[in-house]
């Protein structure tokens, strides 16, 4: 398996890189990831190409048994790119976003594709041969600050065209997006504007002021720019090499839709830093990332990119703990993780990441962290046969929708909703009662309980479909602000909960976006504090009431029978406490096992082994024992502080 680091030669001297290489050998380290911000050395002037430092550096690693994944570059052109052709992206305001950091080119610009082709092509022909490149990486991070979405006029004329492949007519543009409203009708596709600020925008704060259609077809638009752009890449590269094709995802970032962005890709990748300067990540909240990156094929993957120490970039977040990173590490693989890369060999002496800490401190001497990594290497070494190819028991699905990603960041409906935060809330109430859940668009049927909360944004397709798993005799789960718009973001005549009116057995009468927290009383018991359904069931019973507000004792919570399966609509918002209860009830009532463990404990069920995580700092008894394939021992259900098991079976 790969087990390797983020390395990058060109920021020391050439006679430390052999040093530098035995002592990726010693860590037990068998790859390298490295290139993919070097565009400036392998260009240094347009049209002329040097790639003479990377073949000495993969040839001093090959010494040392270690392979490469080589980046394409085109993350960080160099400036000769920015200054001769303008490639630079415009933000809402219309201001360019100057040259100077990264990932700053506009994906329509004609210059920065063909400049993007060549460079990809020469790298690809230099390395077609080279026996120890193992894989490619496309690009860095594609997303990251914000660089998804572009206002330039490269843009707007690829999106006005991009719309007319759609839509065909213009008359059926105004139609579907009720252009009407406002007078925003369009006479032609050449008219089409992007949504750029506007006269309405800061009036009352943080406000989306256009079209709810147009807003949302410019997110698909704007990450269609850089699944093709990636796949222009891809295209190129196989006409030289069956090398296996990544790219490095970022888990919950969400401004491109993973699906499609994978879907040309050998396998998906993804960089995993859960404590920076930015916060400390909840460890069900880097779980689900996990998840949401196996889910993107729906297949096991690779962190390219794992903390390996402290990580900021004017800041620093918490020092990783002793332990820490070889938990991290198993949390990974425990979720789908087949291979790992960390971030970075040595700390960077210069530039915007001085403070974000490798494996190695700017000194270069192996410490505490070396020696960890080092050690969970070997001993992963021993467990490759249960890691590669392994398989997870899930029992739940998750489904993540894109487009309800920006149909809800379009349309909040209340100050504090977040539609990622309230899918994280269903997930972290299964992980903490230890239920398998992917997080996908995966296949209905391969679960015995499928999530979808707020579900807005449904075509009729998707509508059949769901019927169907639940006439089958499977469980959903659906929530308030669910079914009431179309795949145009246009809002359906329908009766809340609109397409789900009738597999859920209820209406909704009417809503409360709240202003003050509201109890809810009955197998479940807890409070709302954003959002409240006010619900009559129909053929649905009545789970939950509310216990104050004018709808006191109406209905929260409803379960209702639907062909040989049922639907549960929640109609609020619940704690975390209610929401792990809750939770427990819909997975009894679907024959799906819980495991209760102390708190911060997780454990995870693969087809030939139990994988026991303790993400608390002390040590705690699992109450559950077995024979470990660490070293054949018994385990007797004790974990040390941020310790890790791995046992035979399954519970």
């Amino acid at each position: 398996m790969i087990f390797g680091v983020d390395y990058y030669p060109e920021h020391w001297n050439r006679d430390e890189w052999e040093s530098q290489a035995k002592l990726m050998q010693k860590g037990g380290f068998n790859t390298v990831r490295m290139g993919e911000f070097a565009w400036k050395l392998f260009e240094k002037k347009e049209g002329e190409f040097d790639f003479s430092f990377l073949d000495d550096a993969i040839e001093i690693l090959a010494e040392y048994g270690i392979k490469t994944i080589l980046g394409t570059p085109t993350a960080a052109p160099p400036k000769w790119l920015a200054d001769k052709y303008d490639i630079v992206q415009r933000d809402k305001y219309g201001r360019k976003k100057d040259w100077g950091s990264r990932r700053e080119g506009c994906g329509n610009n004609p210059s920065y594709i063909e400049k993007s082709k060549i460079i990809t092509e020469k790298m690809a022909e230099h390395y077609k041969d080279n026996p120890n490149v193992i894989a490619w990486q496309i690009d860095n991070e594609f997303g990251c600050h914000g660089s998804t979405r572009c206002y330039c006029e490269h843009c707007r004329k690829a999106f006005a065209k991009w719309l007319e492949e759609r839509y065909q007519t213009i008359e059926n543009l105004n139609e579907k997006w009720g252009s009407v409203f406002w007078s925003l009708n369009y006479d032609s596709f050449d008219d089409i504007i992007l949504p750029k600020y506007n006269s309405c925008e800061g009036t009352y704060g943080d406000l989306w002021s256009h079209n709810p259609a147009l807003d949302l077809e410019f997110r698909r638009f704007s990450s269609d720019t850089w699944v093709n752009y990636q796949k222009m890449q891809i295209d190129i590269l196989r006409k030289y090499t069956d090398n296996p094709i990544t790219h490095n995802l970022m888990g919950h970032f969400s401004d491109i839709n993973a699906y499609d962005l994978s879907k040309d890709l050998d396998f998906v990748s993804w960089d995993n830093y859960p404590d920076n300067q930015w916060g400390t990540s909840e460890y069900e909240y880097v779980s689900m990332a996990h998840e949401n990156m196996r889910g993107a094929k729906n297949k096991n993957f690779v962190v390219m990119e794992e903390q390996a120490g402290p990580a900021g970039w004017d800041i620093l977040g918490s020092t990783p703990r002793p332990n820490q990173l070889r938990l991290w590490t198993y949390q990974a693989i425990a979720h789908g993780c087949e291979g790992v890369v960390y971030f970075r060999f040595r700390t960077a002496l210069f530039g915007m990441e001085q403070y974000w800490y490798g494996v190695l401190d700017h000194d270069g001497v192996p410490r505490r962290r070396f020696y960890e990594i080092q050690k969970t290497g070997h001993e992963l070494q021993k467990l490759e046969k249960y890691i590669v190819g392994s398989k997870n028991k899930y029992d739940a699905l998750l489904v993540k929708s894109y487009d309800n990603v920006w149909g809800h960041d379009i349309k909040r409906h209340a100050q504090n909703y977040n539609y990622e935060n309230h899918l994280y809330s269903f997930y972290k109430a299964n992980c903490d009662l230890n239920i398998n859940t992917a997080v996908s668009n995966g296949k209905y049927e391969d679960y015995k309980i499928v999530y979808m909360p707020a579900y807005n944004i449904v075509t009729d397709a998707e509508t059949e479909k769901i019927k169907e798993y639940v006439k089958n005799g499977g469980t959903l789960v659906l929530t308030f602000r669910s079914g009431t718009r179309d795949e145009y973001n246009r809002v359906r005549p329908m009766a809340l909960p609109g397409v789900f009116k009738k597999i859920a057995g209820i209406e909704a009468v009417e809503f409360d976006s709240l202003r003050k927290p509201v109890k809810i009383y009955g197998e479940v018991s807890g409070s709302a504090e954003i959002w409240c359904d006010i619900i009559k069931p129909d053929t649905a019973k009545t789970i939950c009431t509310y216990g104050s507000e004018y709808y006191k004792g109406e209905s929260a919570v409803t379960v209702n029978k639907y062909g040989k399966g049922r639907v549960y609509y929640v109609g609020c918002d619940l704690d975390n406490d209610a929401m792990k209860e809750l939770v427990r009830i819909i997975a009894k009532s679907a024959n799906v096992e819980t495991v209760d463990t102390p708190n911060g404990v997780e454990v995870v069920k693969q087809d030939d082994c139990i994988i026991i995580l303790n993400h608390n700092e002390n040590e705690v008894d699992t109450n559950i024992k077995g024979v470990s394939l660490f070293d054949g021992s018994e385990f007797d259900g004790v974990l040390d502080g941020y310790g890790v098991q791995f046992l035979e079976g399954s519970i």
